[in-house]
């Protein structure tokens, strides 16, 4: 009886490798079509083409990829010993009958395709004239295994090209890189057909066993080089290609950042008080990776912590890294931030940004074409890059796009902003493979509503049950702060409880409120127990009040220029194109005394005297500490 051939197990871990990547590459329907399919199935399918083209008037000559087939069918008798008892065999050839399926639809594309497989041919001819008895060999089959892995690392790229949303739309700007990635397989490929000639010549030396184990080690060092010089160019390019973008674009990218951060710390500040809004059940079917519940709007008066709680959703999606995570905080202190040109610039860079094919086409279509980036080429470069976001042709792509403060734009820009919304949710549907869901956070708004019709609205009016827990839980982290100072007029911990309710319920889901009441029990000073514990219900609910209070409370002792001063400070904080810093404010306060020769700073005392309606964030800028002061001056 005779024995079964040996197997080299290395080898068998590369083929089984090598499959598992395409595996999980190929979406399910058809990883069900592959698995079966023949040699014979493949040539067939390529005839089929053939006539369906000719009867397009697009005839292509498929008896190209003959030389192919014939170099596959004697390479797949090679790893017979490697694929027996497995399903690894077929997908050597199983993937060429759907790309060429799928390309024949776009000529261009399909006549790219057929000339960079048929290169594939050259390097399996080898194979027809190798003797049968070296495919025991174990050093062979090692090499032979690398054939097989980077067979189907081409079919991998070959599929992952043509089942990407939008494949055409990216193809005359995305092949140059499909073909560098084909070029190299290739070279690969023929160089370990040398390296097969050169170790079937040495099989029957005994001396060249440690020989043929140092000529494959070089092969495998010379092809990870190869690869990981291919992938750092092509970042590189990638790289290059962005800054080029944001550069022609003309925004300023970081401020989006900027303003996130300020607002994500008050979070921080308050820990624990805003995850409730992640429990929420319309909140929480729109998280969720589902084609429902795709465009809802949180609604919230002034105060009520709608920017805090947007900024946690976003913190939510993006560590959950279930999708692609998209946002924008419009504000009054940077006027950028409320600009429709510059909103629809960060929305593409934050579109395009980890995708190599979007940042290459969007290049080609602004910078090769030199266009002019006016609203509607950006508009239209969003909507193209919705549709072909799917990297994946196994997974549906989920976006979700987060947008808080717009009713801070004008009417106009809410209008716009919405519908572009609308358009973008639209966009991702066609595609097939693409959902796209918006949350649009703002005061409730006759140009946001009537604009998304039908969509789900969240009002925090609804949710005072746990804004009040919420609130309460911050005014008690606040109040333990003071617990010491709070002491000395005998105020007890059970006190500081029972005040933190009250608060919570007299503030009526205003987090605003809340903190103003706590900033007046940090900032003043009381003799006896009962002026603290009577805060809450001595001060003004209506905010506007509340802010007339406190100004009357700075300036009681203000003379007339010392009024001028802060006034000063005011509008340079309401109307300065973007937030000073502390030594560019303090600067502009100097310089506005009039005289052109001063040398010396204002001095920073002048912020304190301005607390509690501003605030020092921390980037050292200045602002209101809510858009309603703005609005009350």
């Amino acid at each position: 009886m005779p024995l079964a051939p040996t197997i080299n197990l290395d080898a068998r871990r590369t083929i089984e490798k090598a499959f598992k990547d395409l595996e999980k590459t190929v979406s399910a329907g058809d990883r069900i079509s592959l698995q079966h399919t023949t040699l014979d199935d493949v040539r067939k399918a390529a005839h089929l083409v053939e006539d369906e083209l000719a009867a397009r008037q697009s005839l292509r000559n498929m008896r190209r990829l003959e030389p192919l087939f014939t170099g596959l069918e004697y390479y797949s008798k090679t790893i017979e010993v490697l694929c027996n008892g497995t399903p690894y065999m077929p997908w050597i050839w199983a993937p060429i009958k759907l790309v060429l399926k799928i390309s024949s639809d776009y000529i261009e594309g399909f006549e790219k395709i057929i000339k960079v497989y048929c290169q594939i041919a050259e390097p399996l001819k080898r194979f027809q004239k190798l003797n049968r008895a070296f495919y025991s060999d174990k050093d062979i089959q090692q090499t032979l295994a690398i054939f097989y892995s980077d067979i189907l690392r081409f079919h991998k790229e070959a599929y992952q090209f043509i089942r990407r949303s939008s494949w055409r739309l990216l193809f005359l700007t995305s092949w140059g890189r499909f073909q560098r990635r084909f070029e190299g397989i290739i070279q690969d490929l023929k160089a370990h057909e040398e390296l097969v000639d050169k170790m079937a010549i040495a099989t029957n030396i005994a001396e060249s066993k440690d020989w043929r184990k140092e000529l494959r080690q070089e092969m495998e060092t010379w092809r990870q080089e190869q690869v990981e010089r291919m992938a750092k160019e092509e970042t590189e390019e990638v790289a290059r290609q962005y800054l080029a973008i944001t550069s022609y674009l003309k925004v300023d990218d970081s401020i989006n950042a900027k303003i996130f951060d300020a607002i994500a710390s008050e979070a921080v500040d308050s820990a624990g008080t805003s995850s409730w809004i992640l429990s929420q059940s319309e909140i929480q079917a729109w998280l969720r990776c589902h084609p429902s519940s795709t465009f809802i709007l949180l609604h919230g008066r002034p105060g009520s912590g709608k920017s805090v709680l947007a900024t946690q959703i976003v913190q939510f999606l993006q560590a959950s890294q279930q999708s692609l995570v998209m946002s924008h905080f419009c504000t009054y202190a940077y006027e950028e931030s409320m600009d429709y040109d510059k909103l629809l610039k960060s929305l593409l860079l934050q579109l395009i940004r980890s995708d190599k094919d979007l940042i290459d086409y969007v290049y080609d279509m602004l910078l090769r074409k030199s266009r002019v980036p006016s609203s509607k080429i950006v508009e239209a470069l969003i909507l193209d890059s919705v549709r072909a976001s799917s990297l994946d042709p196994s997974r549906t792509r989920y976006i979700h796009i987060v947008m808080d403060g717009l009713d801070e734009c004008d009417q106009a820009t809410q209008s716009k902003v919405t519908k572009l919304m609308k358009r973008m949710v639209s966009a991702a549907f066609s595609s097939g493979s693409t959902i796209c869901k918006v949350m649009l956070s703002s005061r409730s708004s006759p140009a946001i509503t009537k604009t998304a019709k039908q969509s789900q609205i969240v009002c925090l009016s609804n949710e005072n049950k746990h804004l009040e827990k919420a609130i309460e839980a911050y005014a008690l982290h606040r109040l333990s702060l003071l617990e010491m100072e709070l002491s000395q007029p005998q105020v007890t911990p059970d006190d500081i409880s029972d005040l933190s309710y009250r608060i919570a319920k007299r503030a009526e889901g205003m987090f605003l409120w809340a903190r103003l009441v706590l900033d007046y029990l940090a900032n003043n000073m009381f003799l006896q127990r009962e002026e603290v514990l009577s805060a809450p219900e001595a001060l003004p609910r209506a905010l506007q009040q509340f802010y007339e209070k406190i100004l009357t409370q700075i300036t009681s002792h203000f003379d007339e220029r010392s009024l001028e001063r802060m006034k000063l400070i005011f509008e340079w904080i309401a109307f300065a194109k973007r937030p000073l810093r502390k030594a560019e404010f303090r600067s502009a306060l100097a310089f506005s005394s009039g005289n052109p020769d001063t040398g010396e700073l204002a001095p920073q005392y002048l912020f304190d005297k301005c607390s509690p309606l501003i605030e020092e964030r921390s980037d050292s800028t200045f602002a209101f500490i809510h858009v309603s002061v703005r609005e009350k001056q």
